[in-house]
């Protein structure tokens, strides 16, 4: 039986992905940062009627040497989906050391441990901050800026730093990154995602629609991807840009009207989102999209994967009602 270690396993895209690991029976290892982590893993897995009898639990700590070792004796396949989300200016600190060292300690354990192949979890934030318009898997987010968020510096080091060790390791491990824009789609512990956060919140709480463009896909699918990935021998040393598709807001705002949740429909001029980014935080992020129009290429996904993903829109609207029934 093919043994797969799993980091964070409580996470948004996690919970999905080993979801459908003991689906296909494989014996799952996942890592938590705390015990109460493993009882809500274990209430998710039984509330989707799925056999808990090929999984083990191990705590680890991305800053912490300790345990990494041993919780991937034997495994074949790694995924490392760990990483801090903490959108906006924060201490970078806080998201890109944690993010770095994680996974160093992840892969070097990996390597040690003679794994097969090493899937990243790693981002749409890696690939797009840069002067582009269109964005292709080969498109690397340049650290050089000076407006990039510390998520998308965690990211883009994280990566950058899978990609030397694997390429400077004595034992040659297979590797592979998953690179996914705005993931929505409701969340199996019924927590919310950041990712869900960051859209749906901001969209049902504005009194007016910014016109700008997201590209988005479905939680399942990007769960999907990494299996494609992990048992795909063609993904050894590529990226994977993960989308299904660039929408308005509005696009989101009406779907959302269409299924009777009451949001906003109005779009407003660029200039008034400019002006209320002065007084309103949360919309600086917003207003830093305005007129951005992004083309995107996910070439390896389609052609390496076979990756044909579902509409995102259902999942969009489950994830307001499930965003709705925490209030």
């Amino acid at each position: 039986m093919n043994k797969v270690f799993v980091s964070g396993g409580s996470g948004y895209i996690a919970l999905h992905t080993i979801i459908l690991l003991l689906q296909k029976n494989y014996f799952v290892v996942t890592s938590v940062k705390d015990k109460v982590k493993i009882a809500l893993v274990k209430k998710c897995l039984k509330q989707n009627n799925i056999d808990i009898s090929r999984i083990e639990f191990c705590i680890l700590d991305l800053l912490d040497d300790q345990g990494w070792n041993d919780a991937l004796k034997g495994c074949q396949y790694v995924f490392h989906m760990a990483s801090p989300v903490v959108p906006g200016n924060v201490d970078k600190d806080l998201v890109v050391k944690p993010a770095v060292e994680g996974m160093t300690r992840c892969l070097n354990a990996a390597i040690k441990n003679k794994a097969k192949k090493f899937v990243l979890t790693s981002s749409y934030a890696a690939i797009y901050g840069n002067s582009k318009n269109t964005f292709s898997d080969n498109d690397w987010t340049d650290l050089n800026r000076e407006d990039l968020m510390p998520y998308e510096i965690s990211k883009t080091k994280s990566e950058i730093g899978m990609w030397e060790i694997v390429k400077n390791s004595e034992y040659k491990i297979e590797a592979c990154s998953i690179n996914p824009v705005l993931v929505l789609g409701p969340s199996v512990s019924g927590v919310i995602s950041m990712s869900n956060k960051q859209v749906l919140y901001r969209i049902l709480s504005l009194p007016f629609i910014p016109n700008i463009t997201v590209p988005i896909v479905g939680v399942k699918d990007v769960a999907n991807a990494h299996l494609k990935a992990m048992e795909n021998k063609n993904s050894n040393g590529k990226r994977f840009l993960i989308t299904e598709k660039t929408v308005d807001l509005i696009h989101i705002a009406k779907l959302l009207k269409s299924n009777n949740v009451n949001v906003s429909t109005l779009v407003v001029p660029d200039f008034i989102v400019r002006l209320f980014s002065f007084f309103i935080p949360s919309l600086k992020a917003i207003a830093k999209r305005l007129n951005k129009k992004e083309h995107l290429e996910p070439k390896n996904a389609q052609s390496i994967l076979g990756f044909h993903p579902k509409s995102v829109d259902l999942e969009i609207v489950n994830s307001v009602l499930q965003i709705n029934s925490k209030k």
